[in-house]
């Protein structure tokens, strides 16, 4: 089985550790070419809540263009960079795609809604599958990462009702290389459950610098989030989507006593992307609420808000060194 990431970030690096251990032959590839040198020299190093598990240089190969992978032709493709980059990937896979010697299966590793529908403007659907991810990851280099958080499995699965025996085997991969994961047949409702869980946490957790456990002690922010899950839940009713909790209510009581103290003590991603001046996943987030609740006349007045205010925070320029 090969395996080709593209992307290799906190998930992606995370993912090959996983696959290496399985005995998958890994490949990349990157915006940075040639790659940082720490990988051709050290590999990739995972710590953290599942053990160590190392990737040693000589197992790493790096495509530097599409026709290049298209060549290797592998049976996956995991696409682990962030929302932003995945027009260019989709274009690059669309040229690519004509030289596979057989279609490969196509993951996306992203947050947020709207990554599918965007993706089969290039790529047939029916070999296209979301994978939900509620793991925290924290990159202290370029090829080191550290797994901080685990609130449920990996789950994968296909928005095109395809089938899932196609990527049983590298579901299997990535459990038995350390991280739980598993092939969902509900696989929107799950994607919909982290959108929500994202939703409240990430923008505020970036804006107020804080771990999200404190989100859920103070009363002013819990008066956000759940007002936050209510517009939420009206969009989501009004464009029909599935979720695994009939109300806004039932959500938040779960979330309260299930979803958030595994994770109390995580870091919002997009305080890390806004600290490293990164585009952050806002628009695939509450963003994606914004826009949905538009069609259909929803007002989100409180996703609007932290949308802004993120995207204000995006254009921040560089603090003056002391």
């Amino acid at each position: 089985m090969e395996t080709t990431i593209i992307g290799p970030g906190g998930v992606g690096l995370a993912l090959a550790s996983c696959l290496h251990v399985s005995g998958v032959d890994l490949s990349f590839l990157g915006r940075q070419h040639p790659p940082n040198p720490l990988f051709t020299t050290e590999g990739i190093h995972r710590s953290g809540i599942f053990g160590r598990a190392a990737v040693p240089p000589e197992s790493l190969l790096f495509h530097s263009t599409w026709r290049s992978l298209a060549d290797q032709s592998p049976d996956y493709l995991l696409i682990c960079s962030k929302a932003d980059a995945l027009e260019e990937i989709g274009r690059g896979l669309q040229s690519a795609w004509p030289h596979f010697d057989s279609e490969p299966i196509v993951i996306l590793c992203q947050n947020g809604w709207g990554h599918f529908e965007k993706m089969t403007q290039w790529l047939p659907a029916k070999r296209i599958y979301n994978a939900r991810v509620i793991t925290g990851f924290k990159r202290a280099a370029a090829n080191r990462v550290e797994v901080t958080v685990h609130a449920d499995a990996i789950h994968i699965g296909s928005l095109a009702d395809a089938p899932l025996a196609p990527v049983r085997p590298l579901v299997e991969a990535i459990s038995a290389g350390g991280i739980p994961c598993r092939a969902s047949p509900e696989i929107e409702a799950d994607l919909i459950a982290k959108l929500l869980y994202n939703c409240l946490l990430n923008p505020l957790g970036a804006l107020a610098q804080v771990p999200y456990g404190t989100l859920g002690e103070r009363e002013e922010t819990r008066l956000l989030m759940e007002s936050l899950a209510s517009e939420i839940f009206a969009v989501l009713e009004a464009t029909g989507r599935e979720t695994h909790w009939p109300s806004a209510e039932a959500y938040l009581d779960s979330f309260y006593r299930e979803l958030l103290p595994p994770t109390a003590e995580h870091h919002s991603s997009m305080l890390q992307d806004l600290t490293a001046q990164r585009p952050t996943e806002i628009e695939s987030l509450n963003g994606a609420i914004v826009r949905m609740g538009a069609e259909k006349g929803i007002p989100t007045p409180v996703n609007h808000a932290l949308r802004t205010l993120i995207r204000a925070a995006e254009s921040r320029p560089p603090a003056e060194p002391q």
